[in-house]
């Protein structure tokens, strides 16, 4: 299931594309933007997942041994993380050298998860009381 930070990601990888097609009329651009979109959303999904995996994991055996429980969720952290950084970097690396690219719209198209962040916050931050009460039990 999506978040809505992914959702909104989804949402500006597409309007991004569109109007890269129809600003720019060139394959390069909307394919830089989309590869450098695609890149960031993957990751942010990938660590939300692995970082909802190890704190749920913790959660559950929270009844046996806590220490070594905590201690097997910091090395799961520990190892994953670090791998999918160096993943994504590669990832990166690979594209940038080898892949036809325009190298400023594949940065733009990195960006779309901060932006896609902040635009989350606003709509938060607009909603009503109520209803933010509800959503987050605060």
């Amino acid at each position: 299931m999506l978040t809505e930070i992914e959702r909104i990601n989804v949402v500006i990888l597409v309007i991004g594309c569109l109007a890269t097609t129809v600003i720019m009329r060139e394959f390069k651009h909307v394919f830089s933007f989309g590869v450098g979109s695609a890149i960031m959303t993957l990751n942010f999904r990938f660590l939300r997942k692995g970082i909802e995996a190890a704190f749920l994991e913790a959660r559950v055996n929270q009844q046996d041994s806590e220490q070594e429980n905590r201690r097997i969720n910091k090395k799961a952290l520990v190892i994953k993380l670090p791998l999918k950084f160096l993943a994504l970097v590669t990832a990166v690396i690979l594209v940038v050298l080898y892949g036809n690219i325009d190298v400023i719209f594949f940065l733009i198209g990195l960006s779309t998860v901060f932006i896609s962040i902040v635009l989350s916050q606003i709509s938060f931050a607009l909603k009503p009381s109520d209803e933010r009460s509800k959503q987050h039990g605060a």
